[in-house]
């Protein structure tokens, strides 16, 4: 078998190996273990981190690489208030963070769920204020046309330009950094991948210290092919642009929990 390897010794032949795979590529012989049936491995690692004896290894992702859980889930409560309690931040303080800081934040978004464990996902960060401000500049530019055109987009960037002539930036926030998403994949794989990945770093800020907000007005620019916005992406040649998030150190907290529309749920018997 060129994709795995099976101790025979540590082997049980339960079978959760195969019924974990999404591809359905391992049988498990009740002599041999674990069979390769086909050769459709995307290399998520369910079937290793499934056994429980680990006596299975397999090359896409080897055992040697995954690392024993042993910490318990955090109870409901928490997990419900660090949803619920999520908030975007579109003001910032002036004082920077560490690139440490954003770093820890981006190598916990590699983690997030991608389309057939397709990964692939790089993170491009800007720091530069004075290229942050010509994006911001570059995006109401391209906003101003489209009120001129009276595009469906003009009624946002119609506030979002009055707020820029009082000196607030409310494209990207103040933000000292832009994240910006991108891969080699399709533009539809890379923009949900993007936006799995940057979720994933959105929820974990606040545990940092950190905030963060989509940058929508951005993408939409992006997405519209704006040159100018485009050439200070300066995204390397077949690299697609996917999402975008400004981060920061919040210039202000919320004390209370925003309510939200009530639960919509049909049971279809």
């Amino acid at each position: 078998m060129s994709l795995i390897s099976v101790d025979l010794q540590k082997c049980t032949r339960c079978g959760l190996c195969a019924l974990d795979c999404p591809y359905v590529v391992l049988s498990v012989d009740a002599e041999r273990g674990p069979q390769v049936m086909r050769e459709a491995c995307v290399g998520c690692g369910h079937c290793v981190a499934v056994c429980p004896t680990a006596a299975l290894d397999n090359k896409r992702c080897p055992l040697s690489s995954q690392t024993p859980d042993l910490a318990p889930f955090p109870p409901a409560e928490e997990v419900w208030h660090l949803l619920r309690a999520r908030r975007s931040i579109r003001w910032f303080q002036d004082k920077k963070p560490d690139r440490g800081e954003i770093t820890k934040l981006l190598d916990l978004a590699r983690f997030a769920p991608t389309a057939s464990n397709s990964q692939g996902i790089n993170f491009f960060v800007y720091d530069q204020r004075e290229v942050l401000n010509a994006m911001t500049a570059a995006v109401l530019d391209w906003g101003q046309a489209a009120v001129e055109d009276d595009l469906p987009i003009s009624g946002i960037m119609h506030g979002l330009i009055g707020k820029y002539k009082q000196g607030l930036d409310s494209v990207l926030f103040n933000a000292p950094y832009l994240v910006v998403a991108a891969s080699e994949h399709s533009w539809k794989r890379t923009r949900e991948n993007s936006i799995f990945s940057l979720l994933y770093a959105h929820l974990y800020a606040p545990s940092l210290g950190l905030g963060s907000c989509w940058a929508g007005v951005f993408e939409a620019c992006v997405s519209a092919g704006c040159r100018p916005v485009l050439g200070l992406l300066d995204l390397p040649e077949g690299m697609n642009f996917g999402a975008a998030l400004a981060v920061g150190y919040p210039a202000y907290h919320h004390p209370r929990l925003v309510d939200r529309n009530p639960l919509n749920l049909v049971w279809k018997n």
